[in-house]
């Protein structure tokens, strides 16, 4: 019943954050809350006093946009999580956050503390609920959002209080004209909820400024699963692009206006179609703008950035605040490297090496205003919501692919006999036919709309309808003959034999293009294995979440006294099932498929959906500890070495030459 409680109270308060509180319970613990009479209820009496410091001085005023890329912003952000993060129990967790509620900008209070309660101990069982029904205005059209309005304002809400109504809108995002421009071939992917929500989810399971030793964390790999994060995403979205005939993307050229990298053809000019909440408009980016100084990103800086992270490459080592040198070829050295590139948090030298992940967002998403001169609101690569939709985030992706991929020219070769797996042999593999389609999803939007009570929002229901890509669930087996008794992780890599042109891709080129569907222990026995899997099993994937209205259902019926389960979502941070394969087309969509079995000394447990994006359980620890990064992108990792591994395409070649 307490955990019941517990997750009640959590989905009240993420209801309607741009209104006051209107559970009169919660409101009325915000209001007797005095967080400076309760400072020995917090770990660190600091951590309350500096962040109420900063609350008398004057924080972000509510109905304001909070940008996660405005350091002002983020620092206040930071300090309202150390609050949360540093209550002594849940009671006081509660106390703290109903008084926040109503008193600190509502989209500093929904990242301070979803950050917290996904990092807490004794909120790790709590289910958020979806981050898309929480700010519809991220993941729906402003067209859709201006007709929810309107079936507010005309009445629609029937007269008997014992009546509901639902009213059902039809997304116009795919209507024709937005065809015109050939990247908005792509929406069904880009601006996909479910792809948006795992971005979401994802950095705020790793904060960028989060250091592990300050909160008493072990975030595991941390540099390492963001390369592989973001090597994934580009290797997906270019099978996407495949898939409708596009070119795959390029690099950011500073020095010429804004298109896909080489390709004149296709201007990345964007019009996201969204509305923030308090009215301003998501501003759109015309064709062949060119990038100019920011008022905190210097074009210079990012490219003098850029040279210190290639020579810290080609010398092997990169330089610490007290000026020692950290190996890269080390031990952790992948994880060194993506910790640079993207965090200030566990950065080994923020100062020097800075944060060219977010500084090339930061640039690209204020290119219309760089100097604020028209106060232009924050772009969309300045929301973890919303920067998967705009088609220039890929070509910041590729940015940094082209950095890790110099890095790993560099690690040394495996010989035949560490890459053997004597007495294991796959005999074969064998898959269904794979099938895409399109299907409806409808996303609650109750909290876009504002409401005079409670009872007026229970009474009227608003759902906008998008088509969504999916697929048909499949099978497939692998046999595999083994002379003794031993574990062995499986993994399974797809990828593209063909490129736009119609030639085929050679084996160096297409290593690089291979997402991962699934990877899973085995007990393989003396003789001949017959391993068969289901798609629905696998551990790259996490299912749709629950609703707010689902899970607040389960909840009552519990708080009734009767059996349910709460959601069977083990992390918040999975890749979307629905897009586990990329769209086919009409005529087929040739793939190709990789399917390898390396020697596991790990637990056999079974392991959870979107273990290989969030890890395990408290702490997000990975038991398999072959490195992430190179799995996808050499397909033929067998063997780990300090925390890396790297196969060159000659000795690829020479191995399938002996095979």
């Amino acid at each position: 019943m307490d955990y019941l409680r517990k997750q009640k109270y959590i989905l009240q308060l993420f209801v309607r954050v741009h209104q006051p509180n209107m559970y009169t319970e919660l409101k009325t613990i915000g209001d007797n809350y005095d967080v400076e009479a309760n400072l020995n209820k917090y770990q660190d009496p600091r951590v309350v006093k500096d962040f109420l410091a900063c609350y008398k001085k004057g924080l972000l005023p509510r109905g304001e946009i909070f940008s996660v890329l405005c350091h002002p912003h983020m620092e206040q952000a930071i300090k309202m999580f150390d609050l949360f993060y540093s209550a002594r129990d849940w009671d006081t967790l509660l106390k703290t956050a109903c008084w926040a509620r109503d008193r600190v900008n509502e989209g500093q209070f929904v990242y301070a503390l979803t950050v917290a309660l996904l990092h807490r101990q004794d909120t790790q069982n709590v289910v958020l609920p979806p981050i898309y029904e929480i700010y519809p205005h991220f993941f729906v059209d402003a067209e859709t959002i201006q007709k929810a309005y309107e079936a507010r304002m005309e009445g629609m809400i029937p007269k008997p209080i014992s009546e509901t109504k639902t009213v059902v809108i039809p997304t116009q995002r795919n209507t024709t004209w937005h065809t015109v421009n050939p990247e908005q071939k792509l929406t069904y992917f880009s601006e996909d909820v479910g792809l948006n929500t795992y971005y979401t989810y994802f950095h705020l399971m790793y904060p960028f400024w989060f250091t592990a030793k300050n909160y008493g964390l072990n975030l595991d790999r941390y540099g390492e699963l963001f390369y592989y994060t973001q090597q994934q995403l580009l290797a997906r979205y270019n099978l996407e692009r495949l898939s409708v005939g596009l070119p795959e993307v390029d690099i950011l050229l500073f020095d010429k206006p804004i298109t896909l990298g080489g390709y004149i053809d296709f201007q990345t000019g964007y019009s996201s179609t969204l509305r923030y909440q308090n009215g301003l408009e998501v501003p759109i980016r015309p064709d062949n703008v060119v990038f100019q100084d920011e008022s905190y990103v210097m074009i210079q800086q990012i490219e003098d950035i850029e040279r210190r992270l290639r020579e810290a490459i080609d010398f092997g080592y990169v330089t610490s605040r007290d000026g020692s040198k950290v190996s890269i070829y080390e031990f952790r050295g992948i994880d060194i490297l993506g910790s640079l590139i993207e965090s200030f948090g566990q950065s080994v030298n923020f100062q020097y090496y800075g944060n060219l992940y977010h500084m090339l967002k930061a640039l690209v998403s204020r290119v219309v205003d760089p100097v604020h001169k028209h106060n232009v609101a924050p772009g969309t690569l300045e929301n973890f919501m919303t920067v998967v939709r705009d088609p220039v985030y890929f070509q910041v992706c590729k940015c940094i692919d082209v950095i890790f991929q110099k890095y790993k020219k560099f690690l040394g070769r495996y010989t035949r006999d560490e890459l053997s797996f004597p007495g294991v042999k796959i005999e074969s593999v064998d898959f269904d036919k794979l099938v895409t389609y399109f299907d409806n999803f409808d996303i609650d939007l109750m909290n876009a709309i504002n409401v005079n009570n409670i009872e007026e929002a229970q009474r009227l229901r608003i759902y906008a309808r998008q088509q969504r890509l999916t697929y048909k669930p499949f099978t497939y087996k692998v046999v595999v003959n083994s002379d003794k008794e031993t574990n062995v992780m499986v993994r399974v890599f797809l990828g593209p034999k063909y490129d736009i042109t119609g030639q085929e891709i050679d084996l160096d080129t297409r290593r690089r293009y291979m997402i991962e569907l699934d990877r899973f222990p085995y007990k393989i026995v003396s003789g001949k294995n017959e391993i068969v899997r289901n798609s629905h099993d696998s551990t790259v994937i996490a299912k749709d979440h629950n609703t707010y209205m689902e899970l607040m259902t389960k909840v009552e019926f519990g708080l009734r006294g009767k059996t349910v389960l709460i959601d069977e979502i083990v992390n918040q941070c999975g890749f979307p099932e629905r897009l586990l394969l990329p769209r086919g087309n009409k005529n087929g969509l040739p793939l190709t498929f990789f399917v390898m079995v390396t020697p596991y000394d790990g637990p056999m447990t079974q392991l959870p959906t979107a273990y290989v994006s969030c890890g395990v359980g408290y702490n997000n620890m990975y038991p398999d500890m072959k490195p992430m990064a190179d799995t996808t992108c050499e397909c033929c990792l067998l063997l780990k070495r300090g925390n890396m591994a790297f196969l060159t395409f000659s000795a690829y070649e020479r191995l399938l030459l002996h095979a």
